[in-house]
């Protein structure tokens, strides 16, 4: 299982450094994100506000990258006809999808580089690292967190023909909720616990308090938390839709 992992985490790297879509998306996202940001809040008196809308962008990116990237890639098997091949395969499923969420989420910390290294040549923003040793392990345990929820995503995407426009309908819901886009503060209350299952929440959380101030390791073991246990819910997922897809048999009909 570790050789197909490994093998799927360098094919989805090949795929991705020849996409010229991906590449090019990857390179404008990050200064469009931060330059809204920074000409929305105003905050040009409070270095700090913008360092967080600047961290906020790039964990924006990390979603889109991982739930357009399990998309596309659903697509491409589907329309390859590749999908019931690997569906069929003895290789279990989760397997085949987490390099693509892993590297999909991977490819964010390209954003995240863009966005800082922009916000401070073209706006100014500080990039002074409250916490340097925390930071490091901040940004791998987000990476993860949002990879992990992407499979749950992905699974879910198995069964439906149209799944890159379900993945690009699913970026501004969880920006909204997640805190990306506005406060938390400003939201209807029932919106909370719904963010408190979600990843991105905490990996944000984790980075900007890493970054700017704060207790940076509690967001950071929530990362892992529902990381273990969405690993529990997709393969619990997994397994119904690929016992669907064999006992049906109309997985190219989806």
């Amino acid at each position: 299982m570790t050789r197909v992992l490994l093998a799927g985490l360098r094919i989805q790297v090949l795929q991705l450094l020849r996409s010229s879509f991906d590449l090019v998306s990857m390179f404008i996202w990050p200064i469009v994100y931060s330059s809204i940001a920074y000409y929305l809040l105003d905050a040009q008196s409070s270095p700090q506000v913008l360092l967080s809308a600047a961290l906020a962008s790039a964990v924006m990116i990390m979603w889109s990258q991982v739930v357009l990237g399990s998309s596309s890639s659903l697509d491409l098997m589907r329309q390859g006809g590749t999908l019931e091949l690997t569906v069929a395969a003895p290789v279990p499923f989760i397997f085949i999808l987490a390099p693509v969420m892993l590297t999909s989420a991977s490819f964010g910390l390209y954003g995240l580089l863009v966005t800082l290294a922009w916000g401070r040549l073209a706006f100014g923003i500080p990039l002074e690292i409250a916490h340097p040793a925390a930071l490091a392990v901040a940004i791998p345990a987000c990476i993860v967190a949002i990879g992990s929820l992407g499979l749950i995503v992905a699974s879910t995407f198995v069964l439906y023909r149209a799944a890159f426009f379900l993945g690009v309908a699913m970026q501004y819901p969880v920006w909204i909720v997640c805190g990306l886009l506005v406060p938390l503060s400003i939201l209807p209350g029932w919106l909370g616990p719904i963010s408190w299952i979600l990843a991105p929440t905490w990996g944000f959380q984790a980075i900007d308090r890493a970054t700017i101030g704060g207790d940076p390791w509690p967001p950071i073991g929530l990362c892992l938390a529902v990381t273990a246990a969405y690993s529990v819910v997709t393969v619990a997922c997994l397994r119904g839709i690929e016992h669907l897809a064999r006992s049906r048999a109309t997985l190219r009909l989806a």
